[in-house]
């Protein structure tokens, strides 16, 4: 069976702009956070908000205080008045391309034109967008609203922003036709657009199609709609375990899409447990990536790299420590904060409430072995790399987490680094250690952003999410620059055998761009890239230190 993603699919960028909002107000608001009915149509997107405390108000009509979150589909403006009158603190998530149809609706009502709304009337969007006319606008949903029109001269034809394209088109040259004198503005949202195209594409070359997303999402049904319009079977599922394997292990080739509301985790799980069902090696990469196993080599050999630069001899004990305490420090971390891996990466929680006590023991045998291996390297690393551990275990046991905004990425990074530079001691040559700093920051930031592009909750502490997407993709590309210029500078003054280790920065380039895609149901692929470049130094640092 072989699965097929489709070009664009998962939360628009209204969905996603209203989600992180929400998020952020959960996090950061001291007043009880409400919205004002369901954010997006999406249970599971919705039961993550409930976690955090988020209630749809509308189920708590008592509350007189607190933060309202304005849904991405808006809200007819009376509505919000009303909520500021209350005294609530209204944050308007509406979409800004919903705002767009909003403003031309009024724009239109006001110079006296009849406004024709093409889409769901029983939708919030289409409801939002009729009281913006002023009393001027009708909603047409199909043929048989057509004939309950009154004549119509001055008129205005828009649409549902999640409308489908052939609906519309149909639709709007049949008033047209009755009514000739009329404007046609296609409000239809690019995201839906391509979306929809997409999912035509799919259909052309795949047998069968997997949609993800709400059952009460209208694009998600949409999506569906068109797939079986194409004469293809579709299954439409809200999670993972809604999959019927064995029927679709029948198809050779499956499509899959999601709608606007779906969460990437949501579309992952579903990528993954198809790929991974009847495909033991797929499961084994799986496993190895939840208990970090690729992140842990690539430490290591951080370690053994930075050892072979700084003209140490290459010896297998320092890179195993260095494996051992990142795994004790990762895993306790995470088995520590589990409840807030949930909220991200809730496939990978329900695994370590599973192992929970293996975990543990492992964790804890692994500390220990660490520990009496340092020790048999030197009294001096033993001791700093026990107050190393356990400075790390500290982390999601205090406030360390709410230091500042944007702390886990950079103490992760740091931590690293030091355990590296502590490892390769003594120092024949410490100069060759700064190239581990950007290094060790990029790949870092790089990991926080798959978090990040997961669509779920991943707290103040993600550099990533404090940054935004735009400036985080820019801070790597800095990284990359800052790194190759310390390393001409170093290699030219320096070694010139450094130059050999020149194209790591290319490849972290090559790496960045490919992620800036944002290529969807590819969390595996992706996470073992972001944990190689560490493997990459190592490999480039021996083969320097052979030229040397």
């Amino acid at each position: 069976m072989k699965i097929e993603i489709a070009r664009r699919a998962g939360f628009c960028m209204g969905v996603r702009r209203a989600m992180r909002l929400a998020l952020r107000a959960a996090e950061t608001a001291e007043k009880p956070v409400y919205t004002y009915g369901p954010l997006i149509h999406n249970p599971q997107a919705l039961e993550l908000l409930q976690k955090l405390g988020v209630e749809d108000l509308r189920k708590h009509l008592e509350a007189r205080e607190g933060v309202v979150i304005i849904r991405a589909h808006g809200v007819p403006p009376e509505e919000k008045e009303n909520l500021l009158r209350q005294g609530f603190e209204v944050v308007d998530g509406t979409c800004p391309r919903v705002a767009r149809v909003q403003a031309l609706a009024r724009k239109y009502a006001r110079e006296g034109y009849q406004v024709i709304i093409i889409g769901d009337q029983e939708h919030a969007e289409v409801k939002g967008i009729l009281a913006y006319t002023e009393g001027r606008g009708l909603v047409v949903s199909n043929f048989g609203d057509l004939e309950r029109l009154p004549p119509l001269e001055k008129y205005v034809i828009l649409s549902q922003t999640t409308q489908d394209e052939e609906v519309f088109e149909v639709l709007s040259q049949e008033i047209l036709s009755r009514f000739p004198g009329g404007q046609v503005i296609n409000t239809i949202c690019h995201a839906t657009h391509v979306r929809q195209e997409s999912i035509r594409e799919l259909a052309a070359r795949c047998e069968a199609l997997v949609v993800v997303g709400g059952r009460g999402s209208a694009n998600t049904n949409r999506l569906a709609q068109i797939a079986r319009e194409e004469g293809r079977e579709v299954f439409l599922v809200e999670t993972p375990e809604e999959l019927p394997l064995e029927k679709l292990a029948s198809f050779r080739r499956l499509g899959v899409s999601a709608g606007a509301s779906t969460p990437n985790w949501l579309i992952n799980g579903v990528v993954e447990r198809l790929k991974a069902y009847r495909n033991p090696w797929r499961r084994v990469l799986l496993l190895a990536l939840y208990l970090h196993i690729p992140l842990f080599l690539s430490v290591a050999g951080l370690t053994a790299g930075a050892d072979l630069l700084t003209g140490r001899s290459l010896f297998p004990v320092e890179p195993l420590v260095a494996f051992l305490l990142t795994f004790f420090a990762h895993t306790w971390n995470l088995l520590g904060a589990r409840g807030f891996l949930s909220l991200c990466q809730p496939y990978k929680a329900a695994f370590y409430a599973r192992h929970e006590r293996v975990l543990v023991g492992t964790v804890v045998g692994s500390f220990l072995l660490a520990l009496l291996l340092a020790l048999k390297l030197d009294p001096l690393t033993f001791v700093t790399l026990a107050l190393l551990g356990g400075l790390s275990a500290l982390y999601s046991l205090t406030r360390l987490r709410s230091l500042f905004p944007g702390n886990r990425t950079l103490f992760i990074s740091a931590y690293w680094v030091v355990l590296a530079a502590i490892l390769s001691l003594p120092w024949e040559n410490p100069v060759p250690l700064l190239l581990l700093l950007p290094l060790a920051f990029w790949q870092a930031l790089y990991l926080d952003l798959l978090d990040l592009f997961e669509d779920g909750f991943v707290g103040k502490e993600s550099l990533a999410a404090l940054l935004g997407e735009k400036r985080a993709f820019r801070l790597l590309k800095i990284l990359i620059a800052l790194g190759a210029f310390v390393h001409l500078f170093l290699a030219l003054g320096l070694e010139l055998n450094l130059l050999v280790l020149f194209p790591l920065w290319a490849y972290l380039l090559g790496l960045t761009l490919y992620l800036q895609r944002r290529p969807l149901g590819r969390r595996l692929f992706l996470e073992y890239l972001g944990t190689s470049p560490g493997l990459v130094f190592f490999g480039l640092a021996l083969l320097a230190r052979g030229l040397s």
